[in-house]
């Protein structure tokens, strides 16, 4: 069975070369002028979705308001927060996220790896 990956606050062109690899199904929440990635996430797995990993791309303040939001919907959910700011670490401990402080890959990054 195939793990299904949620994404938020992540590059579309970084998503759309994630979704090739075809390791796992990647599901990909955009923000628009109307709502955030996260809050589509959140209805989602409202609706009875399930997914294996929600992965939060948001720099600083704005992901750490992802993080809170996304757990207080679900607070099972595994969530990876992927931020360059260290200093949100203990904040991210503090909601059951787990932090890695390189933040976002870039998109030409991922490929080549």
């Amino acid at each position: 069975m195939t793990k299904t990956i949620a994404l938020c606050g992540i590059d579309q062109a970084l998503a759309a070369a994630l979704e090739q690899r075809g390791e796992y199904s990647f599901l990909s929440f955009f923000d628009d002028p109307e709502q955030r990635g996260d809050v589509k996430l959140a209805y989602f797995l409202r609706d009875g979705w399930l997914v294996s990993l929600a992965v939060v791309g948001y720099p600083g303040a704005e992901g750490l308001k992802a993080c809170d939001y996304l757990r207080t919907q679900n607070i099972a959910l595994p969530i990876l927060w992927l931020c360059d700011r260290r200093e949100f670490e203990p904040e991210a401990k503090r909601l059951g996220v787990t932090f890695f402080a390189n933040g976002p890959l870039a998109t030409t990054e991922f490929i080549t790896r």
